[in-house]
């Protein structure tokens, strides 16, 4: 049956951690506070060490010799050569670096650049950009906790719907109030143009009654209705062959106007002058004009 390391005796733990390195150790050290106590036991530590002196001196009599180790055969060792190689080409960076430091851009470049910050540019001493960026990462956080407090002490939804400054479909269904509003525009709209519609067609229905009023007015005029006599009259004793003399005549008496009233003034001069009046009357005229006005009133009371 398995069991854990805490089931396992100090000394045999001890015995098997001696083995391990210093990385695997501190990894046990973690895992609880027994195995801590085990790990940093100074007898272990002690006991390591001894290992590793007695280790020591049976592998230093057995080193390679320098000749072996030295170039060309291998590179672990370095000769002077290698040595005065390397410093030079430390000082060819050095040189370099330096080259490259007098050519660098100013500051008032890399903030044209977008490179630095704009506050690195105006003071006279040079601001390290990283406490730029610290200032601006506190000031961020400040306008962040401002912000937070202000978010907390807002009112309610419900107030607002309350005091009428939200549309109640914001609470309702979770909806934009500029939605909203744009749908109350529309709809705005619409009545405005369904109004516009019946305003037209009211007003284009009372110009068609009107002008009907207008024409059936014109329809029962006494002219009218003295030329459509006249003119059914003419048309019966045409078909009764009457005589053409007396039809023109008749023809000349059914006309009504201006011509009619130029004639009669000339018939008149002609009576005057022979002694006898050849056409009726202004009394026969107007009796005849309130002949056909009861006539018209009668048909349109019935």
């Amino acid at each position: 049956m398995a069991q854990s390391l805490d089931a396992l005796p100090p000394e045999v733990l001890l015995s098997v951690f001696s083995y391990l390195d210093v990385s695997d150790l501190l990894q046990v050290s973690r895992t609880c506070l027994a195995l801590r106590d085990l790990a940093c036991d100074p007898l272990l530590h002690h006991e390591r060490l001894h290992h590793a002196s007695y280790i020591l001196s049976i592998a230093l009599p057995r080193r390679p010799l320098k000749s072996t180790i030295s170039p060309p055969n291998s590179w672990i060792w370095l000769s002077r050569t290698n040595v005065l190689s390397r410093q030079i080409s430390k000082s060819l960076i050095r040189i370099r670096l330096s080259h490259n430091l007098e050519h660098r851009p100013s500051p008032r470049d890399l903030v044209e650049r977008a490179i630095l910050p704009s506050t690195c540019s105006t003071y006279s001493s040079p601001v390290s950009p990283a406490l730029i960026q610290s200032q601006q990462a506190i000031l961020r956080r400040r306008l962040k906790d401002g912000l937070g407090r202000k978010l907390n002490m807002r009112p309610s939804m419900d107030s607002l719907v309350s005091l009428n400054i939200m549309p109640e479909e914001c609470l309702r269904r979770s909806v934009s109030p500029a939605i909203v509003a744009t749908r109350r525009k529309v709809i705005r709209e619409s009545l405005k143009d369904g109004l516009r519609a019946w305003v037209e067609g009211r007003a284009l229905q009372a110009q068609r009654k009107k002008a009907d009023e207008v024409e059936a007015a014109e329809k029962h005029t006494v002219k009218n209705l003295v030329r459509r006599y006249a003119a059914r009259k003419l048309a019966v004793e045409r078909a009764e062959n009457v005589d053409a003399v007396n039809l023109e005549k008749r023809k000349a008496h059914a006309r009504w106007g201006r011509e009619v009233e130029v004639a009669r003034k000339d018939e008149e001069r002609r009576a005057a002058a022979h002694g006898s009046c050849a056409h009726p009357t202004r009394a026969h005229v107007l009796g005849l004009k309130k002949f056909w006005e009861g006539v018209i009133r009668a048909a349109a009371a019935g």
